[in-house]
């Protein structure tokens, strides 16, 4: 069912002053300028933002809207980049440019890496409870960090801001899963949860700093109607994981560009080429066809991805997760058991 959404303004600052914009606009109460209680008309819980260090910033937001909102996040020129990770109950969804994004735990890309200046709409979910958690992350800073621990790794040229631009999507690591897991299970409003917070957000930081060392520099700046164009041939193949990878030539057209254009750049997006992204993806959604207790064979699920022989399914899957199949695999008949 289509709801009609009340769209709601804002935009974020490093420091805390955005949050005033809540409390105007929306009736929230703000605590100690950190915690924000949403009024109970809009939606149960709040969220809670904290100065980390000088340069980042966290926010966690944990809530269950009762009425539909697009929150228009308004672009900005300040100069900071905005990473988040979405582990919320169900999907929400992130309009970037044309493209509808889909975060949550159990969609595919929760993670989302970008320049302050891109506009964004969250639409949360009604009845359900939404879960995320933003760094703000000063990008004089950022860069810093990022020569002071990775010397020799780094390449400080994709930070040129004059050439180049960071943005990507991708899925959320395990160890920052299981983090942002033990965040989930305790309430934001008890002063232990700080601490809690910061150091999750610390290693978070790192592990951006460690993904992004391994970035090649994007020569020039995007175009937004290039970056809609490789989101919409992602969700395309998230969509199709059943089936074979539909081939460079397929994807190209559906993006309308060359071969060699959208190879490309669909690699300095997600970081990954299209057919290792597509193949990745099929494997995390083999693990969780495996674990769902839904499948009494490993032959079943490899059937059920498309895949002909089920011996080359196993050897690919033991190369990604360095087990078999069957070590993964959770019965049908055992389900009820577990």
């Amino acid at each position: 069912m289509n709801l009609e959404r009340t769209e709601f303004l804002y935009n974020f600052t490093i420091t805390p002053e955005w949050q005033q914009q809540i409390v105007d606009k929306l009736g929230a109460t703000l605590i100690d300028n950190k915690i924000l209680i949403m009024p109970e008309a809009i939606a149960t819980g709040g969220s809670i933002f904290l100065e980390v260090l000088p340069g980042l910033s966290v926010l966690l937001m944990d809530m269950t809207f009762h009425i539909p909102l697009a929150i228009t996040r308004i672009p900005t020129k300040q100069n900071y980049y905005m990473a988040y990770f979405d582990i919320g109950d169900e999907i929400t969804t992130h309009l970037l440019g044309e493209v509808a994004h889909k975060a949550g735990y159990n969609a595919k890309l929760g993670l989302g890496f970008m320049d302050c200046c891109i506009k964004g709409i969250l639409m949360p979910p009604v009845g359900e409870r939404s879960y995320s958690l933003r760094l703000f992350i000063d990008k004089d800073f950022f860069v810093e960090m990022a020569i002071a621990t990775r010397v020799n790794a780094i390449n400080t040229s994709i930070f040129d801001e004059s050439k180049n631009t960071l943005f990507f999507y991708s899925h959320i690591d395990s160890r920052s899963k299981v983090m942002l897991n033990n965040l989930k299970c305790n309430d934001f409003t008890e002063p232990a949860f700080e601490l809690n917070l910061k150091s999750t957000a610390l290693y978070l930081l790192g592990y951006l700093m460690e993904r992004t060392s391994q970035f090649e520099p994007i020569i020039s700046k995007l175009v937004q109607k290039d970056i809609d164009s490789i989101l919409r041939t992602s969700e395309y193949m998230l969509n199709n994981l059943l089936f074979e990878f539909p081939g460079l030539i397929k994807m190209a057209g559906l993006a309308e560009m060359s071969v060699s254009k959208y190879k490309i750049l669909f690699k300095k997006i997600l970081k990954e080429s299209p057919n290792s992204f597509f193949l990745n993806e099929k494997l995390l959604l083999a693990q969780k066809l495996l674990e769902s207790g839904n499948f009494n064979s490993v032959n079943e699920v490899a059937y059920e991805l498309g895949y002909t022989k089920p011996s080359y399914f196993a050897a690919v899957y033991k190369k990604m997760f360095g087990a078999l199949p069957g070590h993964t695999l959770i019965k049908s008949e055992l389900r009820d058991l577990c």
